[in-house]
């Protein structure tokens, strides 16, 4: 694999930082990837393909000067907290007049940008992650815990006009519905055009009710300019308080459709006070994949444990809800975080 210089607004730096961590983690997916000097060699000078480039010509570059069977270029520029990324993708065995991937990707926040990546390669390449080593959720949930229940309205059950605990939805992606399992539950829906998704949110950021909210545009075609081809929805729970140093069992119901590459997930941040700013400095996520693809309500655990090691003391978690592709409904209840009982034996990664 041949990863090409990224450009970006800021005279190459984020573009350079966002290449540099594609080859990283192209590398942990077991590809060989052509290191900056060899680059630089089989290049001697020549430009680079960019977003203007003809892929006819990009695989040319790609086959006569590296004997590489996949290469990625493009664009990137930083949008808020996040990055939105225009990406160029293409497998010279697959096709040498048409790239694999042709489209633009965004993460809202920083901490989104590298499972972005690996969904990248992974779309590129057809390839899967290593498996990482990891306790069985049957095991995670044999777990004992002692203590309350630690996220504020984890069923979706009480509320006003929102659910209590919760972000405000705002009734375009995200719905109070009664569709849960039982009861209440929150329902995101990514098949929404982007441009429209932007225009409402920023009535809704300025204090819109969620009735308030435009019905959406029926989408056709790949998709790919929804919310669930660029950004996704991200729903948050309010602050819950952990102690370092300690364990606890997250688990969620959901019902939805997946693939083998994009599936929902729920995050665990943690938060700690850096140079007098709160700061994310944890985190971990709970896979959702969906086996069921819609047919009925699943669930997934796991234990996390908050580090101690760290220079800031983290001082509470945020559950992160996010959904983004296929472009479709998704539906979460029961979300819950206990802390483990002391002594109690948290199942360890068979190394």
């Amino acid at each position: 694999m041949v990863v090409f210089p990224f450009s970006s607004p800021d005279g190459g730096a984020a573009g350079r930082a966002f290449a540099d961590s594609l080859r990283l983690r192209a590398k942990r997916l077991g590809l060989a990837v052509v290191d900056q000097l060899s680059f630089s060699e089989a290049m001697a000078g020549a430009a680079a393909p960019t977003l203007e480039t003809p892929a006819a010509d990009a695989a040319r570059i790609l086959k006569d000067r590296f004997s590489a069977r996949y290469g990625l270029w493009g664009a990137v520029r930083p949008e808020g907290a996040g990055l939105v990324m225009d990406v160029r993708g293409m497998d010279i065995k697959t096709s040498a007049e048409k790239p694999v991937i042709g489209r633009t990707f965004s993460a809202a926040e920083k901490q989104l940008v590298n499972p972005v990546q690996d969904d990248i390669l992974l779309e590129l390449t057809g390839r899967k992650k290593k498996p990482v080593p990891e306790a069985s959720p049957e095991a995670d949930a044999g777990v004992l815990t002692v203590g309350p229940e630690l996220v504020k309205n984890g069923g979706f059950e009480t509320g006003a006009a929102t659910p209590e605990g919760w972000q405000r939805i705002d009734g375009q992606t995200t719905f109070w519905t009664d569709d849960g399992n039982p009861g209440k539950c929150l329902k995101i829906n990514t098949d929404v055009y982007h441009d429209e998704w932007v225009e409402w949110q920023k009535k809704y950021k300025a204090g819109a009710a969620a009735d308030q909210a435009p019905a959406p545009t029926p989408t056709t075609g790949p998709k790919y300019d929804t919310v669930a081809g660029i950004y996704g929805v991200a729903y948050d729970s309010e602050p819950v308080p952990v102690a370092p140093g300690k364990a606890y069992k997250v688990s969620i119901g959901y019902r939805g459709r997946s693939t083998d590459f994009f599936f929902p997930k729920l995050f665990i941040r943690g938060w700690a006070k850096v140079g007098g700013e709160d700061r994310v400095v944890y985190d971990a996520y709970l896979a959702l994949r969906c086996q069921a693809q819609g047919k009925g309500w699943e669930s997934n655990v796991r234990i996390v444990e908050i580090p101690a090691d760290v220079q800031s003391k983290i001082e509470y978690v945020k559950l992160k809800i996010y959904a983004y592709w296929p472009p479709g409904t998704f539906c979460f209840d029961n979300v819950s975080m206990k802390e483990c009982a002391p002594g109690a034996a948290i199942p360890r990664p068979a190394r």
